[in-house]
């Protein structure tokens, strides 16, 4: 729940002072009262015009928040603005698209009216340790993670908490707390019939992010088979011994979207089958020069919604997407292909 500051916010004050006082056309700046959730301020222009700002100062804001006070009728002749302990990307980027300025504590800002403009980035301020509760994107989040799957399963399909972790077998206070978060970042919205993933190309950007922070552990190997020999000893695999392999990344990718070339095989796995996979296969574990990756399953949620593709396993469009993401080169156009073909379409 956002907190509305009801006390005299001198930090917030202060630093929203500070930066119109900078501006060689501004004479004069004052706050003219306080209010329920701000503040109300005074700027004097050189010319003599002068205007309000109406300031809603907040400890934590989210974007949803700011969209709730978009749809606040403003009656008033003035401009509007949030000030914050910390302003995420995401919040900054739908106060600039709807006209509302902002000011944090580490003196980002952003304000356009007027004749004047304001614009400062990159001032470091750390997200608040309430920001930073266990993300359903982790990577260790592995029923977080099986429910944002089943939603980008069909991102236009509106669900009910109960039907989703019925489906799931998950307890529906686990389904709440992510389409809790999903909603408060403004990434999926509520309505009479249920919920619906609304931004999905954010989600999976920020999830990727997420995601990326912390490397995979995989196998590294290097054959001389080219790879679409090296795909066809995996087709054998499953025949002769009966392993399941799963293709990701570059040559898991190009099933679904053929953008790039690739000469790298990125394999999924269960570890109890990878020895007899090498064997099989004949790759040499190497430290560098790999053209073979094999990642051991930590989970099933990795191959939740794998499909077969002229008879080659291939994982998720959502799962290529994130390991594509992670891959230097082209990997970003690939994961933005497959975005466009198969997950938002």
């Amino acid at each position: 729940m956002v907190i509305l500051m009801k006390l005299y916010d001198r930090k917030g004050l202060e630093c929203v002072k500070n930066k119109f006082l900078k501006l060689p056309n501004i004479q004069k700046y004052e706050v003219d009262r306080r209010t329920e959730d701000g503040f109300i301020a005074s700027v004097e222009m050189d010319d003599g015009f002068v205007f309000k700002i109406y300031a809603y100062s907040m400890q934590q804001v989210y974007p949803s928040t700011i969209l709730r006070l978009i749809e606040r009728k403003n009656n008033d002749q003035g401009v509007r603005i949030l000030v914050s302990p910390y302003i995420s990307d995401r919040t900054a980027q739908i106060c600039e698209k709807n006209g509302i300025g902002y000011f944090d504590y580490a003196g980002n800002c952003w304000f356009a009216g007027h004749s004047i403009y304001l614009s400062e980035r990159g001032n470091k301020n750390p997200q608040p340790k309430q920001y930073n509760a266990v993300s359903v994107f982790e990577r260790s989040s592995v029923v977080s993670s099986l429910i944002l799957r089943e939603l980008f399963a069909d991102v236009n399909k509106i669900w009910r908490l109960k039907h989703l972790s019925q489906k799931l077998d998950c307890s529906i206070g686990q389904v709440s707390k992510v389409m809790g978060f999903l909603v408060k970042n403004a990434w999926a919205v509520k309505t009479a019939e249920g919920y619906a993933v609304s931004e999905p190309g954010f989600v999976l950007k920020e999830w990727s992010q997420i995601y990326g922070k912390k490397e995979m552990f995989s196998y590294l190997f290097y054959s001389l088979d080219s790879p679409s020999v090296l795909e066809a000893k995996l087709r054998g695999l499953k025949l002769d011994m009966g392993i399941d392999s799963y293709l990701t990344g570059f040559s898991g990718g190009v099933r679904y979207a053929p953008v790039v070339r690739y000469n790298k095989v990125h394999i999924y796995m269960a570890p109890e089958d990878i020895q007899e996979a090498i064997d099989y296969l004949g790759i040499k574990e190497v430290n560098s020069g790999a053209n073979v990756v094999i990642f051991p399953l930590e989970n099933d949620s990795y191959i939740k919604d794998c499909r077969v593709i002229a008879g080659d396993m291939v994982v998720s469009p959502l799962q290529i997407y994130l390991d594509s993401r992670q891959l230097k080169g082209r990997g970003e156009e690939m994961a933005e292909a497959v975005l466009q073909k198969e997950i938002v379409r």
